[in-house]
């Protein structure tokens, strides 16, 4: 009976050696070993909990290579659901190679974590393969090598290349489309303001060009009707400087009633945007002046 005593006591003081008991109870032979919750039956006893590893890893980007959720160490895993997981920080190491021609290659590749419970000492315990790998904080060391392929890394060099080429030229282009879209409306300004300072300075002379060949048809007894008037625009070397033809569309007859369509010029112009005036530049365009 004393041996039997003895030998509890001595797994008693076993279990006194691991950590202290988590939130839910429950004490693990590993501080890195977290039980979030259990379940138990109705004498109280233990069978299945709710596992978390905390650990953290070197070189971190190890973790990059793992499912944090399915690997139970950003989620707690059920023991009966999943009583031991395995770490694969090579699973995607060709796939990166690859895509990127550069990849990092971990040993050891694997890592399995197995949990169990003793519900005789009420310890949940975890088990490496390989041992050694898990410091008692929760650091996993790994050894890595990073790995080329030089054909892949010279063609992602090519494909860098062209697509900055092609960036380039996309964005030349574009440049060019904004500094032409806006010389043709500074154009378009300028064709509209030459129009304005026409009409504004020599706008009476023309009218009254006008007046005197309908008073002229009238003492004839002919019908002249004045129609719109349409001005082009010319530009010439001088960007400031432009040429405008006016025109005018009409309908002239002896009888209402059998008038025919016409145009009658009323004169060449040269107008002169800094200076904002416009002055004759043919024949007709003087006389109009001079009928003034």
């Amino acid at each position: 009976m004393k041996k039997i005593l003895f030998g509890a006591t001595c797994i008693l003081l076993a279990a006194g050696c691991y950590t202290p008991l988590n939130n839910s109870g429950v004490a693990t032979t590993k501080p890195w070993l977290e039980i979030s919750a259990k379940r138990t039956d109705f004498d109280g006893k233990q069978y299945d909990s709710c596992y978390r590893f905390d650990l953290h890893f070197f070189p971190q980007e190890a973790a990059g290579r793992l499912d944090l959720v399915e690997s139970c160490i950003s989620a707690c895993c059920w023991r009966t659901e999943k009583p031991s997981v395995t770490l694969d920080f090579n699973k995607n190491f060709k796939k990166d190679l690859a895509s990127y021609g550069k990849a990092y290659y971990y040993t050891p590749g694997q890592l399995t974590l197995s949990v169990s419970h003793s519900n005789l000492v009420n310890t949940t315990r975890v088990s490496t393969n390989p041992k050694g790998i898990i410091s008692n904080k929760g650091r996993v060391k790994l050894k890595y090598k990073l790995v080329e392929d030089p054909a892949r890394l010279a063609q992602l060099a090519r494909d860098e290349a062209q697509a900055r080429v092609r960036k380039e030229t996309k964005e030349r282009l574009e440049r060019e489309e904004q500094q032409a879209a806006a010389r043709q409306a500074d154009r378009k300004n300028k064709i509209e303001e030459a129009k304005t300072i026409l009409q504004r300075t020599q706008g009476d002379a023309i009218d009254h060009y006008f007046y005197s060949i309908n008073k002229t048809y009238t003492k004839q007894d002919w019908t002249f009707w004045l129609g719109d008037r349409q001005l082009t625009v010319t530009p010439t070397k001088d960007e400031n400087i432009y040429t405008v033809t006016c025109k005018a569309f009409v309908k002239l007859g002896e009888f209402p009633q059998y008038l025919r369509q016409n145009t009658v010029p009323c004169g060449v112009w040269k107008v002169n945007l800094r200076q904002a005036t416009a002055s004759p530049a043919n024949k007709l365009a003087r006389q109009i002046v001079a009928l003034q």
